[in-house]
């Protein structure tokens, strides 16, 4: 399935024989849309061309941001973010850390997140294919919406996360719990790229998840 795996060439020897045949040297190209950019090791360098397009880098943790928004569990190293990979003190990093602020002066939505785990059919122990809910509520600028919800979310002692730096303001409803099925919920700060999406068996399915009325943050 991958010969040059098999024939045991890495990237160098694939790298080296580009130059010989044609006489040229042919950087690895810098596709922000590939899932396997860190593969075999390959992280330092990955994170080198992302030093070289710096306005592109920045597009690319705005959407790892906003996706970790939404769900805290999505960063795209598992346990790591590529945010995380960046450090401001570093002067190689500053141009993609500057390029991701830019990404981020942009209008914010405030999101009504719900998600349903439901366990496994095989395993019970494990989780099945979750449902999600997400519907934008409110446009506006990150720390208009972000005092909007904590004053909400303070007033029906609903406990609220920051993020000082680049300004996300999250409000739990309800958390997951070590057992499937489980459920969670949640009110969230964030850019606004992200469409309302949610599957028309949702609301019953959550409704017998859940098996209480409405939400008790209303915004």
């Amino acid at each position: 399935m991958y010969p040059l795996v098999d024939w045991g060439w890495g990237r160098q020897r694939c790298e080296d024989y580009l130059l010989d045949r044609f006489g040229v040297k042919w950087p690895k190209s810098y596709c922000t849309f590939c899932c396997y950019p860190v593969s075999m090791g390959s992280l330092p360098s990955h994170l080198d061309r992302m030093r070289r397009h710096p306005d592109i880098a920045g597009q690319v943790l705005r959407l790892e941001y906003t996706s970790v928004s939404l769900n805290p569990n999505a960063r795209l190293y598992g346990k790591e973010s590529l945010l995380q990979q960046f450090d401001p003190s570093r002067p190689g990093d500053r141009p993609v850390l500057e390029a991701f602020e830019r990404e981020l002066a942009c209008p914010w939505a405030l999101y009504h997140v719900r998600r349903i785990l439901p366990a496994s059919k095989k395993d019970p122990a494990k989780r099945g294919q979750a449902l999600r809910s997400v519907k934008r509520v409110d446009v506006g600028r990150p720390a208009q919406l972000g005092q909007r919800l904590t004053a909400i979310a303070g007033h029906h002692r609903v406990p609220v996360e920051t993020d000082p730096r680049y300004g996300r303001t999250r409000a739990w409803l309800r958390t997951r719990g070590t057992e499937f099925p489980t459920t969670e919920e949640l009110f969230v700060t964030a850019p606004h790229h992200v469409r309302d999406k949610q599957e028309k068996r949702f609301e019953r399915e959550w409704a017998s998840a859940t098996r209480v009325g409405p939400p008790v943050l209303s915004t």
